[in-house]
């Protein structure tokens, strides 16, 4: 009856993991290459490529690998054969009856041997801490890698934005002096009054804040990059045509389904290992007050006297046994520490709850963003299309004297606003893409 129960358990565990397998599989989510920054930067590719060599922030992931693959063989190493030497070298003074004091020197060895038979299942159970940790560890690098990649993606894209907004405003202080020499050569001729040229030295004033301002975010972003990635040569943040056309052109996909079962979170991955191994913790607690086997053995001399005489011999000897070590009484600490790793088991399992519910609305707001930003980039584009209309219309009438430079001015600003805008909302969708990617993606 026991051996068809566990059969039935373990065909049901197989099956619900087959089951789990396949629906992932069926809403499993990639993002395609041509929607992809690194598509369109090769800088950025480069970056992404050598991450694993150049970044710190993966690096100490690295030594906390190989701390975890250290911990892990001394735990396993618990339940192998224990081989060691012992030399002892002393001076002898001896009283015998009716004889005089005999002084000698002697040196006597031993190697022993001892293996673990028996523990309750407490040395698997440290071993397996180790394995889930280190695995953990493996995993927690693989995450981190790519949550890094993420985080370098979007802040590349801030960097081309910034890049462009200075360029954009270096260009518009351009046309702003052109404004200020012309205004001044007509208020020589009282063409125009005082006002307004404070009012176009105003504006060249505000777009060299501007453009001064631009600057510094650039470069503590761009600080940034560097120390996350150690990426330090020059990047390149100009704007290929490419990049242009899929900001013009592209029709963003809004069809993400919410499969919370599908959910990859290392967040919610670490919770689980550390349930697993207060587990194990337990079962160590469990085996503190029961009795352990081992297997020893050794080979060692000692001294007897002889029968007939003072003198005494020396003896080679062999010993191959089991011992057997019960402790009786610990003052109840097995006891807590059984229940401080079920108290802790208990909070983990609550936390599970919550951060799955949080993850379901982080997940959900992704979503709703994304639905949100096709929108957004649908009105950007109309927008760059009637700003671009403005200009050229700003154009003619400018070259008739029909309006003033300032007027002309205001449109070539609404045409650089109207284009600044729709590529952030053209990056931020990007970057929220990779994300909704990453909690759907196991690997």
């Amino acid at each position: 009856m026991v051996f068809h129960y566990k059969a039935l358990s373990k065909t049901l565990s197989l099956l619900y993991l087959f089951t789990f397998f396949c629906l992932f599989k069926l809403y499993s989510f990639q993002v395609p290459l041509e929607e992809r920054p690194e598509y369109f930067f090769a800088d950025l590719l480069n970056v992404l490529k050598d991450l694993g060599n150049n970044s710190p922030v993966l690096l100490d992931k690295e030594f906390d690998l190989e701390i975890a693959v250290a911990n892990h063989l001394e735990a396993k190493s618990e339940q192998g054969f224990r081989v060691g030497v012992n030399v002892f070298g002393h001076s002898i003074h001896e009283d015998r009856p009716n004889e005089d004091f005999t002084h000698r020197f002697r040196t006597l060895n031993q190697i022993y041997l001892r293996k673990p038979v028996y523990h309750w299942g407490a040395l698997q159970a440290r071993e397996e801490i180790g394995s889930l940790n280190k695995q953990w560890t493996d995993r927690s690098l693989s995450y981190r890698k790519r949550s890094l990649s993420s985080e370098l993606r979007a802040i590349f894209l801030e960097l081309v934005i910034l890049n462009y907004r200075s360029q954009v405003a270096a260009e518009q202080i351009k046309i702003a002096q052109g404004n200020l020499k012309s205004a001044q050569d007509k208020l020589n001729v009282g063409m125009v009054t005082p006002l307004l040229l404070d009012e176009v030295k105003a504006e060249l004033l505000n777009r060299e804040i501007s453009l001064s301002e631009i600057k510094i975010l650039l470069k503590r972003k761009l600080s940034t990059f560097v120390s996350l990635s150690g990426h330090s040569n020059s990047l390149n943040l100009s704007i290929s045509e490419k990049f242009w056309n899929f900001a013009s052109t592209h029709e963003p996909d809004t069809n993400f389904p919410v499969i919370v079962g599908a959910i990859n979170s290392a967040e919610i991955e670490n919770l689980n290992t550390q349930i697993f191994i207060e587990n194990q913790r337990i079962i160590i607690s469990d085996a503190e007050l029961k009795p352990k086997i081992n297997l020893v053995g050794s080979y060692f001399q000692d001294q007897i006297d002889t029968a007939k005489s003072g003198d005494s011999v020396d003896r080679n000897n062999f010993l191959v046994g089991i011992e057997g070590n019960w402790a009786i009484w610990d003052s109840r600490k097995s006891l807590a520490q059984k229940k401080a790793s079920l108290a802790r088991k208990a909070k983990l399992e609550h936390s599970i709850n919550t951060k799955t519910r949080a993850l379901r609305d982080h997940m959900n707001t992704i979503v709703t963003e994304l639905k949100s930003l096709k929108e957004r980039i649908i009105l950007g584009r109309k927008m760059v299309s009637v700003s671009q209309s403005r200009l050229d219309k700003s154009k003619l009438e400018l070259e008739l004297n029909r309006i003033s430079p300032m007027d002309h001015f205001n449109s070539v600003v609404a045409f650089d606003l109207a284009k600044i805008s729709n590529l952030e909302a053209v990056c931020n969708y990007m970057v929220l893409l990779n994300q909704y990617e990453n909690l759907m993606d196991s690997d």
